[in-house]
């Protein structure tokens, strides 16, 4: 068992933990990181077609769920419901979606993408086609939420502040 395990209590020798040159997620840009506890980091993923776009990140290497450690298990959990719960009151979407894929980037992290009815891509993901024109309302909301961190600010002082 490895020291990481022990130290985590958990029953499994995780198959790595060490970061990894040649993955883009084991060092963050400093400037994208908006929140960073014991076992996750928070950063901000906003591009112009998806203001408020957030992405959870283990902090060690980890590829699989499966091979988080239980406290890592616990607190992606809890922050998930965390930054759900502010996501909707403090942007108001029409819906979010979570979703960890991990084929490109394979280092365990979480999409969490506030939506709204009248996004571009709207009902399909943000990786699909856009299926409409962005309409003057639509950007200015857009562009709101995209120039500054307001919105992520409020998210972030409702997540643990040490973990």
């Amino acid at each position: 068992m490895s020291i990481l395990s022990i130290l985590m209590k958990s029953d499994k020798d995780e198959p790595s933990s060490a970061p990894r040159s040649d993955c883009s997620f084991c060092v963050p840009k400093k400037e994208m990181v908006i929140w960073r506890g014991a076992f996750w980091r928070l950063i901000d993923a906003s591009e112009a077609a998806t203001p408020g776009f957030l992405r959870l990140i283990v902090n060690r290497h980890v590829t699989e769920l499966s091979w988080l450690a239980k406290p890592e298990r616990e607190q992606l959990f809890s922050l998930l419901q965390v930054i759900d719960e502010s996501m909707r009151q403090e942007l108001k979407p029409t819906k979010i979606n979570i979703a960890s894929l991990g084929n490109q980037v394979p280092h365990m992290h979480w999409h969490i993408i506030p939506r709204w009815h009248d996004d571009p891509y709207f009902p399909q993901s943000i990786w699909s086609t856009s299926q409409t024109l962005c309409k003057s309302g639509v950007l200015a909301r857009n562009a709101q939420l995209s120039g500054g961190a307001g919105p992520h600010q409020t998210i972030c002082h409702r997540l643990p502040a040490d973990i």
